[in-house]
């Protein structure tokens, strides 16, 4: 009998969009741990996003911030630490989760500390359970560098798990390093609602007709970062998505996901639209026929998403 291959579940064609368990199940389990990420699977959620980085020896781990602080209460940064320095730390029971719209910071507290994972040790017991976006961290002080673009895309060749992943980044560098050392992973350049604000001066300068938010719509849908690098996904604020973005990318076959719906928090003193908590949101989201969705809470939003 004939094996046909499934398409990556990232990709357009589906009923409806894809629910991503952002960071895992961060409701209740500390982010980026194999403990949330098994939780994840228990619940059914067909996805998850993770963020990967790179430590001082090269090891690939799973880990947001560029400091360690937040996480584990201890100093340094991820990409000046070896792996054998990081495993001994634990990421703490009680971890601030960064800010609310009001402004107030959003504290949990989970049942246990959790170690820090390394992306091999998560693609060897997840590979081929649950489909996973992958994200490549800008690796300060070390933002120079798009090394963790190979390591990545390496680890996911040796688990054998490209079928069902999407590698995605702020950073193209990283993406371009990912797609030479491993060149048919899928991957996807993630715009922000803040990419284009160093164009406000120039805007405001020489016209009022538009504005970044503006401009940034009109590059999300013409794809032009997506067509100079090859690819066939884009991430994008919800804030920044309407229907002739999704509309102009999927006439050229190009899936089209967005973040964070249900925040937590603002780990990175971006302020959180009000709409994000929103079920109104989501519906709006579903209705363009966005390809996948992450979410703080993704127990909730699969409870909306058909």
């Amino acid at each position: 009998m004939r094996h046909v291959l499934k398409p990556n579940p990232f990709l357009t064609g589906k009923p409806g969009p894809l629910v991503v368990g952002h960071r895992g199940v961060p409701l209740l389990h500390q982010e980026n741990t194999l403990a949330g990420f098994r939780r994840a699977v228990a619940l059914g959620i067909p996805a998850i996003e993770l963020d990967v980085r790179l430590t001082a020896d090269g090891v690939p781990v799973l880990f947001h911030d560029a400091l360690v602080d937040r996480l584990t209460g201890a100093a340094g940064a991820v990409a000046e630490m070896s792996w054998d320095q990081l495993s001994r730390l634990r990421i703490r029971r009680e971890v601030p989760m960064g800010y609310d719209p009001n402004g107030s910071v959003v504290t949990i507290r989970y049942a246990r500390e959790e170690p820090i994972a390394r992306l091999d040790e998560v693609l060897a017991e997840l590979g081929g359970k649950v489909a996973i976006n992958v994200e490549l961290k800008i690796a300060l002080p070390r933002w120079w560098s798009a090394l963790v673009g190979e390591r990545t895309a390496r680890a996911l060749a040796e688990a054998g798990v490209d079928g069902s992943v999407i590698v995605s980044s702020f950073d193209p560098r990283r993406l371009l390093a990912a797609r030479r050392a491993y060149p048919s992973l899928l991957v996807s350049f993630c715009y922000d609602d803040s990419t284009l604000d160093f164009t406000r001066p120039f805007l405001d300068r020489f016209t009022r007709a538009h504005t970044p938010q503006r401009l940034l719509e009109h590059v999300l849908g013409a794809n032009y970062v997506g067509k100079l690098l090859g690819m066939r996904a884009v991430g994008a604020d919800h804030t920044l998505i309407g229907p002739a973005t999704v509309e102009a990318l999927h006439r050229h076959g190009v899936a089209i996901g967005t973040h964070t719906l249900f925040p937590i928090g603002s780990t990175t003193g971006k302020s959180l639209s009000p709409k994000a908590s929103t079920e109104e949101e989501v519906q709006r989201l579903v209705g363009l026929g966005v390809d996948w969705i992450e979410s703080d809470d993704p127990e909730r939003l699969m409870a909306l998403v058909p």
